[in-house]
């Protein structure tokens, strides 16, 4: 009888000690998600502001970054106690680093692997256009099976194990819904969702959201306490007109190899023209289509081919047609025209570096959403 009574008062001793671990282990997780949000003194009136950091991952030219810091602009005209800050960014491309840096005053890491995430500062949002060519339509679609580039997702998930932020703005390829039948988007799902997220996705096309470009994009968004909802935008559109430098008369002199043939019937898109060339008789492809001005554009691509290679052509007037201007393109993502890239020997290469960019707009509304 002293047995049994002793056995069942260690038995009773052992259940405490493991409620007790179980509720502390329970307040860590929930006292490390969150808690990365810190006071500061600034100017606002009430003399502190909340400030919410986030880090850039695979950042290129920093759309986040520009969606962020045009929204803490907005607060402070409005006098409104938050602001966000990068604590940290990330590009493997030499180039955007420096870049980046020119214009956000913050050097971004190299390659994400050799990022020691322990080190990695806390945060409260991560943000990552991860690499879309395993995802594109214009890639070679082996999404996750392709180790250089479909696996830096689960470089996305290390840190995220490790630092649990309580929200995840991904962006990528609309084609990653589809690719391998669904199961590769089916899985980074899922991945999210044991990780406890609420995962909320949507393909949106910035041309509804005050940009002259008609850019398809997968945004997701992953929150740990709540799904987030993305409104119904659908905003008139800005025309490309509005964005063009008229002072720029850099035409391209296609007669000697095309001809300038007219989209006849009912137009269903922007396309005015198209490119025939003489010798073959063939043309009409993504670099030999003429867009009008008095419409959207379209997708702004890192590697397309052809007299309008990655910007499209525009019908300006009376004959006259020609790509778009770096300052042109770069208001094409709703960057400023203040946006520096000095730092870049070889300027053409900002088109490219455009090709792979989000546009600001969209992520500033997204953002505000939150």
């Amino acid at each position: 009888m002293i047995k049994s009574t002793v056995n069942d008062a260690l038995d009773d001793i052992k259940n405490e000690i493991i409620r007790i671990s179980k509720q502390e282990g329970q307040q860590e997780q929930e006292g490390k998600i969150g808690s990365y949000q810190k006071e500061e003194t600034t100017g606002s009136s009430t003399g502190k502001s909340k400030v919410v950091r986030y880090i850039d991952l695979f950042c290129g030219l920093g759309a986040f970054h520009a969606a962020f810091n045009r929204i803490n602009e907005s607060y402070a005209d409005k006098d409104v106690d938050k602001k966000y800050e990068c604590v940290l960014a990330c590009d493997i491309d030499e180039g955007v680093r420096n870049i980046y840096q020119e214009n956000y005053g913050i050097k971004p890491e190299g390659d994400i692997n050799k990022i020691c995430i322990e080190e990695v500062p806390d945060f409260d949002i991560l943000c990552a256009g991860f690499p879309c060519q395993s995802f594109s339509i214009a890639g070679k679609k082996q999404g996750l099976l392709d180790d250089s580039r479909g696996s830096m997702f689960f470089k996305i998930l290390d840190i995220v194990d490790e630092k649990c932020p309580p929200t995840i703005f991904l962006e990528n390829v609309k084609n990653l819904l589809t690719i391998d039948n669904g199961k590769t988007f089916a899985i980074m799902k899922s991945e999210l969702e044991k990780r406890d997220y609420h995962v909320s996705y949507k393909v949106i096309d910035s041309r509804f959201y005050n940009s002259p470009q008609s850019r398809q994009r997968l945004y997701i968004i992953c929150n740990k306490y709540n799904s987030y909802k993305f409104q119904m935008v659908v905003n008139p559109i800005v025309p490309v007109a509005s964005i063009i430098e008229y002072t720029t008369n850099d035409y391209l002199d296609y007669e000697e190899k095309y001809t300038l043939e007219k989209c006849e019937g009912k137009r269903t898109s922007s396309i005015l023209y198209k490119l025939i060339n003489k010798e073959s008789g063939k043309g009409g492809r993504q670099g030999e289509r003429v867009y009008d001005i008095h419409s959207f554009g379209p997708t702004i691509c890192a590697s397309s081919g052809g007299p309008g290679a990655k910007t499209g052509l525009y019908y300006l007037e009376e004959g006259k047609i020609r790509t778009l201007s770096i300052v042109e393109t770069l208001r094409m993502f709703g960057f400023e025209d203040s946006f520096k890239y000095e730092s870049l020997k070889n300027k053409n290469k900002m088109l490219y570096y455009l090709g792979n960019s989000i546009v600001v707009n969209v992520i500033e509304q997204l953002i505000r959403d939150l």
